[in-house]
């Protein structure tokens, strides 16, 4: 029994050193990410890494499964051989400093998506091929995450508990007082217990269902999730969850008037417009990038020009933190309210009818462009899915000189082609276009490299250069004969980093002053999806004025219908920013849960209860939980977020996103 106990205690420090491992990656996630965290004080801090242990507990429990059996199972001096020792050690320093090395890379990344990844990030990589040209890449700029990881696997290596033969020794030597029969009836019953307790740690406790992403927001606010958890959790516990299921809050009649998605604009008596329309989706511009959108001198000269003659969105939000989400939210009206992004969901083949196929149906000639790689995310399939009549891409441009050696043509030699390619087209005709030099690893053209500053982070002379590129091609554009007939739609497809890694005075650089409040604003759950936006109609009088109602990338498809006067039924999750008897609302899916912001207000919702309301103007850094205080802006914000999960729900898992004419 001595033995048997020794063997358990051994377990236990193992375990603990698994543990430590886990709070070391949280302690870098947080370190590395503390821009978004820097609002944190120490005691929640603290109480964000004692909520972690959890769900790192059910991770080393799952994946250490075969290494505790080894210690339960009674096997008798099996266990002291050198070869099973050696064994347990490699076990032991190989899974752990996987899960470790998820982790901590994992940090890297939510810097650019702002969210732990989940399995869909496996799909994304095996979807395309970039990963292999942007990894040498990686390692060259996070080279140290290499070292953190060989210095923490060497000092495991050194600090692993190990099992002592002669403390093994000694405690056969003493002799047992207890009868023979107890020992074996005490093992068992002990090895039992254990295993018990290892599936309840797996589970994550002993609640009527097993741990999930939800669960942390029982312990913070949804904004500090990412702290909770780890990345293999979020990971392991989205595996295979590509279904969803079917949400019943109301009757179908009720959900549809709680929020119409089937819109019917009344322009019978009015001529259809013909107008082109052109869609530049700018990568990774954050709306804090924008100077005129928070009244400072941002990082985007040319964009502010614009919106002097412009109607600018002020309070715009993208629908997801990734491109894949942006596009078919953009152009089918759907955003992404699950883990998958829908264009590699096993809904893909779902049955849309999308702006594309309406516009297709008015007779333009529909394109989409992007200067990445051809295969890129999978662009150019979706874009044949959606439509489009043609693809234009890296091989298409056909001239590699003006390729950045990572993801494919520099923005401002391919947005000139984009403009010469638009006035070779037949109008009238719908023109997506998406720029991609605004992205990591944040490269200029040779050309470029001494006139576009840094400034307080690496993407700032990036998103110059983007800003650049609009200027010429505009200027360009703007001598064409099809540029007064047209209407643009400048928006981003998600915001990027925040301005600076963590506040420290009000003081951004040198030229620009960015509030305390707004730069709250920008990291709270709200704030991390707001995004530019504006509608650009040379001569056109009606986008002069700004918008400032809540806005999202969803609402784009039933704007540009209703302003080019068609009037037959479709199916869209957004609604025209013309009519103003419809909700003004924006949605994401937040970290497993589901958030609706309108006007001042952000709500969140777990898929049964509200779980938090925060005044986005009065209370930024989202501290001042509301959900007891203002419980009729909470019930109108949570009856909306149903009514949009259960049509999005039962028309997703039965194909039903198609209107009868």
């Amino acid at each position: 029994m001595r033995i048997y106990n020794y063997k358990i205690i051994l377990l236990i420090k193992r375990l603990l050193l698994a543990m430590a491992l886990f709070t070391i990656a949280r302690l870098f996630f947080f370190i590395y990410n503390i821009g978004l965290y820097s609002d944190i004080e120490f005691p929640d801090l603290i109480w964000i890494f004692i909520s972690g242990l959890r769900f790192d507990l059910s991770v080393i429990c799952y994946f250490n499964l075969l290494f505790i059996l080894f210690h339960v199972v009674p096997i008798g001096k099996l266990f002291e051989t050198k070869g099973i020792r050696l064994f347990l050690k490699i076990y032991f320093i190989v899974i752990n400093g996987m899960l470790l090395f998820v982790n901590l890379s994992d940090s890297i990344y939510f810097h650019f998506v702002q969210k732990r990844s989940t399995a869909d990030i496996y799909k994304l990589i095996f979807v395309s091929s970039d990963i292999f040209t942007l990894l040498p890449g990686f390692a060259r700029d996070y080279w140290f995450i290499g070292i953190i990881l060989l210095i923490i696997v060497v000092l495991t290596w050194i600090i692993y508990p190990k099992i002592s033969l002669k403390k093994i020794r000694e405690l056969r030597l003493v002799k047992y007082e207890k009868k023979k029969i107890v020992r074996p009836v005490y093992v068992y019953s002990l090895m039992i217990v254990l295993i018990g307790l290892t599936v309840i740690g797996a589970r994550g406790g002993l609640q009527f269902k097993p741990l999930s992403i939800i669960d942390a927001s029982k312990h913070v606010k949804a904004s500090h999730m990412p702290l909770v958890l780890n990345t293999v959790f979020t990971c392991m516990t989205t595996y295979n969850q590509e279904y969803l299921g079917e949400l019943k809050y109301f009757s179908d009649d009720q959900a549809g008037s709680l929020y119409p998605v089937i819109h019917k604009f009344e322009n019978d008596n009015r001529e259809f417009l013909n107008k082109n329309i052109v869609v530049l989706l700018l990568e990774s511009f954050s709306k804090e990038y924008v100077g005129s959108l928070n009244n400072y001198n941002g990082f985007t000269p040319f964009l502010d020009s614009l919106s002097k003659h412009s109607m600018v969105i002020r309070n715009a939000y993208s629908n997801g933190l990734r491109s894949i989400d942006a596009i078919p939210a953009i152009v089918t009206g759907i955003p992404s309210l699950m883990d998958d992004p829908f264009i590699t969901s096993v809904y893909n083949t779902n049955k849309v009818r999308s702006l594309v196929d309406i516009l297709n149906e008015k007779g333009y000639y529909t394109s989409f462009f992007h200067g990445g790689t051809n295969g890129t995310m999978n662009f150019d399939g979706f874009a044949g899915y959606a439509g489009f009549t043609d693809y234009y891409g890296r091989t298409e441009y056909n001239n590699d000189n003006d390729y950045d050696g990572h993801w494919g043509i520099f923005d401002e030699p391919f947005l000139q082609y984009f403009a010469q390619k638009l006035n070779s087209f037949p109008e009238p005709f719908f023109a997506f276009e998406f720029t991609l030099s605004s992205h990591y690893p944040y490269r200029l053209p040779d050309e470029h490299i001494d006139n576009f500053p840094e400034g307080t982070m690496k993407i700032h002379k990036v998103v110059r250069y983007t800003d650049y590129a609009l200027k010429q091609f505009f200027k360009t554009a703007s001598t064409m004969p099809w540029y007064n007939n047209t209407l643009f739609i400048i928006l981003a497809d998600h915001p990027a980093q925040s301005v600076i890694p963590s506040i420290k005075n009000d003081i951004v650089d040198d030229k620009n002053n960015l509030s305390k409040s707004l730069l709250s604003y920008y990291k709270n759950t709200s704030g991390r999806y707001a995004i530019p936006m504006m509608f650009f109609s040379p001569g056109d009088t009606l986008f002069k004025s700004d918008y400032f109602e809540t806005t999202q990338q969803t609402d784009l498809f039933p704007t540009i219908l209703e302003y080019l006067n068609y009037n037959e039924p479709f199916l869209a999750y957004g609604n025209s920013l013309f009519d103003k008897n419809r909700n003004r609302i924006a949605v994401q899916f937040v970290n497993g849960l589901y958030q609706i912001t309108s006007g001042e207000y952000s709500l969140i919702f777990d898929g049964r209860q509200s779980v938090s309301l925060f005044n986005n103007t009065s209370d930024p850094g989202h501290k001042q939980n509301l959900i007891s205080r203002n419980s009729v802006v909470a019930d109108s914000l949570e009856n909306t977020m149903k009514a949009i999960l259960q049509q999005y729900t039962t028309r997703m898992v039965n194909n039903d996103m198609l209107i009868s004419q």
